[in-house]
């Protein structure tokens, strides 16, 4: 009896040594390696209202100062580069806290300027483009690297007979989801801000597509953690794309974002550049 007790008792301490080591090593690849990895995410639509294909890159919460610098950012600009898409957006979370940023805004400028694309760059702001006295400088900062900034505001493409709409950040903001209402029956309506929640109020509206970032992706990804954790107007659409029973039948893609914010780790988040290909429907 003595003996089945003690090969228990060395079972039971094997498993949680085995427990330990398995949650030691997830912490160091939370930690040290999912950050700083990068995917690349291919998706597609087709659309009758389109009239010629365009591709639509996405990135968001590159959070620089928490973790994160242009030299992370580097692989960004290169895989972009790679492959230069036809619009390139920013969906806002720029610089973590911008008082308390220590690196130089005109690099991160720099960084963003080399980055190509065939039709524009354009970027909206997100909660922490307000914060932190930044709502004074990421339009600057933006700018500088040739990129729009849209506040509740639209543009059209003819050629390829697409509008654009850029809402503003809606948590500090002045995000105005009814700008989505000018969206045109007869055209393709791209739809990009900050918090991807939003969508609930563009339903009754023509968007066919909607893209946004904030969430991270969950960031860290544990069951019956993450959903506590997540921010405001990014608890319902989290994480990739969600096809909506709404009259348009509005698509919207949740990028996973690129750095962190308030734990420097990721898991089962990787860091995300998304490419959307809008086909026109020619059957």
């Amino acid at each position: 009896m003595f003996k089945a007790i003690g090969k228990l008792f060395k079972i039971i301490i094997l498993l949680i040594l085995a427990g330990c080591l398995i949650a030691g090593l997830t912490a160091c690849y939370a930690r040290f390696i999912e950050p700083h990895r990068l995917t690349i995410k291919e998706i597609s639509d087709i659309s009758y209202s389109m009239k010629k294909p365009v591709t639509v890159a996405v990135f968001a919460d590159t959070h620089f100062g928490f973790e994160y610098d242009t030299e992370d950012f580097q692989k960004v600009v290169d895989a972009v580069n790679q492959n230069p898409p036809d619009l390139l957006l920013f969906a806002g979370d720029l610089i973590d806290n911008l008082n308390e940023y220590r690196g130089s805004t005109v690099e991160i400028s720099r960084k963003l300027s080399q980055m190509k694309a065939n039709m524009g760059k354009y970027a909206v702001f997100g909660n922490h483009d307000y914060g932190g006295g930044a709502q004074y400088k990421y339009e600057d900062i933006m700018n500088k690297g040739g990129f729009q900034v849209l506040v509740n505001e639209i543009l059209t493409f003819e050629d390829s007979n697409l509008r654009l709409i850029g809402i503003d950040d809606l948590l500090i903001g002045y995000g105005d989801p009814s700008v989505v209402n000018h969206a045109d029956a007869d055209m393709y309506n791209l739809v990009f801000c900050h918090e991807p929640d939003i969508v609930d109020k563009i339903l009754d509206s023509n968007a066919d597509y909607m893209v946004a970032g904030h969430t991270h992706g969950g960031q860290i990804q544990i069951p019956f953690y993450t959903q506590k954790f997540l921010p405001s107007y990014g608890e319902k659409y989290v994480k990739g794309e969600y096809k909506l029973n709404n009259g348009n039948q509005t698509i919207i893609y949740v990028n996973s974002g690129l750095g962190t914010t308030k734990i420097p780790a990721r898991l089962g988040a990787v860091p995300e550049l998304t490419y959307i290909t809008i086909q026109p429907n020619q059957t």
